[in-house]
């Protein structure tokens, strides 16, 4: 008698207790994972429009302490090469000057030319550009002579640069274009972006600013010029010239 109660008790489990096991963690997982991919990309998505507010600031601040002209790159406000809670870096497009970070969206779509990506060669930032009639040969020694301590492919970098805008830059311009090169060797950024193709607009056409563009590609890493094509719905954008932070699907 004794001998066979033990051999019920190490029977273990019947199929009909495991099938009920697995549908309840079955059951438990459809509950719970898409709670947790929602949950995730709700936290992201409030990252994303925490940090392009915070580097908002930082580009307004540049803008009122240097008689109203923004930065050329993100790197001369301290976020270059910042990328997004989905490992992208985020995009910035200063319409008036036509420089900028994160524009490989618009190089893959076809609409800006991959020459106009600037760098520091020499220690591996960026790539070799071409000195074609782009940006010509035009070596603006009145701005670059005082500088010291560049190397010949920054000191070019910062001529070209130059030669690209449409205005002339101050002193103090460009000695914070030459200090981001000194100190960033991985710098990469856009000069001589043709900003009308490249304005962000929403699914109307209208601009979503006229000062500046800030945003992150947002979860499938691709955009469009305007927020009415689907790859640019999950975008989180800063539009209104700052009036909101959020996602393009949102707005």
């Amino acid at each position: 008698m004794d001998l066979a109660f033990r051999r019920v008790r190490q029977r273990g489990f019947t199929l009909l207790e495991l099938l009920i096991v697995v549908a309840i963690l079955a059951i438990v997982t459809s509950i719970g994972v898409p709670q947790y991919v929602a949950a995730l990309r709700t936290a992201r998505i409030g990252k994303a429009k925490h940090e392009l507010v915070i580097m908002a600031e930082a580009i307004d601040a540049y803008a009122d302490t240097n008689n109203g002209h923004l930065p050329m790159t993100l790197y001369q406000v301290g976020f270059g090469g910042r990328r997004d809670p989905w490992g992208i870096p985020y995009c910035y497009l200063n319409y008036k000057d036509g420089c900028g970070d994160g524009l490989e969206w618009a190089i893959a779509a076809g609409i800006v030319d991959p020459a106009v990506i600037k760098g520091t060669p020499a220690t591996g930032g960026g790539q070799e550009v071409s000195h074609g009639s782009m940006f010509g040969r035009r070596r603006p020694q009145d701005l670059v002579r005082a500088l010291t301590g560049l190397t010949a492919e920054a000191e070019q970098t910062v001529a070209d640069v130059v030669a690209a805008l449409t205005r002339k830059p101050t002193q103090t311009e460009v000695e914070s274009l030459a200090r981001v090169l000194t100190e960033s060797p991985n710098l990469t950024f856009y000069a001589g972006v043709p900003t009308e193709p490249t304005r962000r607009r929403d699914r109307y056409m209208f601009p979503l600013n006229t000062d500046y563009d800030l945003f992150s590609l947002g979860p499938d890493g691709r955009t469009a010029a305007s927020l009415g094509e689907t790859v640019g719905q999950d975008d989180v954008i800063r539009a209104n010239n700052g009036g909101y932070y959020g996602t393009a699907a949102e707005y």
